[in-house]
């Protein structure tokens, strides 16, 4: 069965699609007059399905990385670049990052944010603070060359 799968999916794929169909088949309230005939239709209509859900997923993740927006336009009288801005950022704490993005790209205040993140005003304000005396330190360290 599994081979027969792998006519439209990948190894794992088919492996799934053969138990969704095998699955299915217990579930059934009466046997099917010709059970091996039922799981082949099962698991081609199971893969086909799976097939089309990955290709689906495929063009949609490719649309989004496409017009994926940077955090950081790249100009060339800045005083730092795009790429390290946004490798500053990403070096935060999850809890931290999100609300530095919040504040600055989401243009929320601190109350706002405290009820999205679910923390108290006070402490919202002092992770900010901290994320951003974070960023300042990650940016400001001089560059070294890797054959010093």
């Amino acid at each position: 069965m599994t081979l027969y799968a792998r006519q439209w999916l990948d190894m794992t794929s088919a492996e799934d699609a053969v138990q969704e169909a095998l699955t299915a088949l217990l579930m059934q309230r009466q046997t099917p007059d010709d059970p091996i005939a039922w799981m082949f239709r099962a698991v081609r209509n199971a893969a086909i399905d799976s097939a089309r859900s990955a290709s689906r997923r495929k063009r949609r993740e490719k649309a989004v990385a496409t017009e994926r927006c940077e955090w950081f336009e790249a100009r060339p009288d800045s005083a730092i670049d795009a790429d390290t801005a946004e490798k500053a950022l990403r070096g935060l704490p999850a809890e931290h990052r999100q609300i530095v993005v919040l504040r600055i790209w989401g243009t929320l205040n601190f109350t706002q944010i405290a009820e999205i993140v679910g923390l108290g005003v006070s402490t919202v304000h002092e992770r900010y603070s901290s994320a951003l005396e974070q960023m300042r330190n990650t940016l400001e360290k001089p560059c070294r060359n890797p054959t010093d």
